[in-house]
């Protein structure tokens, strides 16, 4: 039932007028999947709801009030619906699609208008100073090679909110010996623009993206990793989709993608067992999966069996889990838009997760990681450590000889 080349974001909304009309008559059962019913209880912010908020809009029978497009970003695009939707619909594109038209009536709503000038302006999404994204990060810069076929893509909230992350990567990288540059100084990395896409500004998204292809053509990379997997959807999926393509035979990869097939190398690396300093216990790690890696790339094995290489460490479950594992809240530029709702989608999560002495919550996700530790600030309930796959690996590789 899905359109030829549905995922194409040359696509209009009328190509998808069956979708939209079978949606807002369906017998709604994925709105016991999506984040943002299971907290406000109106249908009118499910799946169903929205899906009949645009066929009217589409087919011209009503007008787009201010409250329906208050629906339409009431959505953090986390894909639920369509895990649970039996025919597969593409519901979150045909939202990004009527997010296309709210931005071109020059109706969207003002914390959208914000990511689009900070990406305008500071090529962020933060609006922090350009010439400052690699500036914690200078301590590795040094040890970088230029001329590596691998460039790391750093991404907006590594750069300017979770610079461990990226530290934690290098370490890494260096002990299995692996030679890799950065996207910095004149070959110059900015945004992947997958927020602006997700929000519906495209042509911004479009600039940012021939910024980055360029900066990659310049660099002479042939595989581009990146701990991001809004990044990794950008640079890999909406980049041809927008007409932009990177060089032939360059492969973009998310950063578990890449270190799981050097698991033979990774595996005599890592400290055994796995134990905390205050106790000695052995850790319990719950995994969660990130949206865009999980329902929009297909991984959900790879961050598992990496772990799962650490010998001694008790790996856990949430309830809703690989396909269908709840978002963390911080997609579809939700927390821009409407942060209340964000955040009490992400203490839903947080409060899901498996109970137990020395317990880690683990994603692969760095904008996962922001939303989870800026909640858990806020609810100072827990003493849940949260930390991004690549920082627990750094944990417990020994150092190379």
């Amino acid at each position: 039932m899905t359109p030829p080349n549905s995922t194409a974001l040359s696509n209009t909304l009328d190509d998808f007028a069956k979708i939209s009309r079978l949606c807002s008559l369906c017998s709604r059962m994925c709105r016991h999947s999506c984040p943002t019913h299971l907290v406000t209880r109106s249908d009118a912010c499910s799946p169903v709801g929205r899906a009949l908020i645009i066929e009217l809009y589409r087919g011209g029978k009503s007008a787009l009030t201010e409250a329906a497009v208050d629906r339409l970003y009431q959505c953090n695009l986390c894909g639920a619906c369509k895990a649970w939707c039996m025919p597969r619909h593409e519901l979150p594109r045909i939202i990004e699609l009527s997010r296309e038209r709210v931005v071109a009536e020059h109706r969207a709503p003002a914390g959208t208008l914000e990511l689009d000038k900070n990406t305008s302006e500071f090529f962020n999404v933060y609006g922090e100073p350009h010439d400052e994204r690699f500036a914690q990060l200078q301590s590795i810069l040094k040890n970088q090679t230029s001329t590596a076929e691998i460039a790391y893509f750093v991404g907006c909230t590594t750069a300017y909110r979770h610079p461990e992350i990226a530290s934690a990567t290098h370490t890494v990288l260096a002990r299995l010996g692996i030679d890799f540059t950065f996207l910095n100084g004149e070959k110059n990395e900015v945004c992947c623009g997958s927020p602006l896409i997700r929000a519906g500004f495209i042509e911004s998204a479009k600039s940012l993206a021939e910024q980055n292809v360029k900066a990659i053509k310049e660099s002479g990379a042939k595989t581009i990793l990146t701990t991001c997997p809004g990044c990794a959807r950008a640079l890999k999926l909406d980049y041809p989709q927008l007409g932009i393509h990177l060089p032939k035979k360059v492969k973009v990869l998310h950063m578990v993608e890449f270190l799981v097939k050097q698991s033979e190398q990774l595996a005599p690396l890592i400290k055994s067992p796995l134990q905390t300093k205050q106790t000695g216990s052995i850790l319990t790690m719950t995994y969660h999966d990130p949206c865009h890696l999980g329902r929009e790339l297909g991984i959900y094995e790879p961050p598992r069996q990496l772990l799962k290489l650490i010998p001694g460490a008790d790996l856990m479950e949430f309830p809703h889990n690989r396909e269908y594992a709840d978002c963390c809240g911080g997609g579809g530029a939700l927390p821009k838009t409407f942060p209340a709702l964000a955040e009490e989608i992400t203490r839903t999560r947080l409060a899901d997760t498996p109970s137990a002495s020395n317990s880690y919550l683990v994603s692969a996700c760095p904008n996962c990681k922001l939303h989870f530790t800026e909640t858990q600030n806020q609810v100072k309930e827990t003493d849940l450590k949260i930390l991004d796959l690549m920082e627990i690996l750094a944990q417990v590789l020994k150092e190379r000889r």
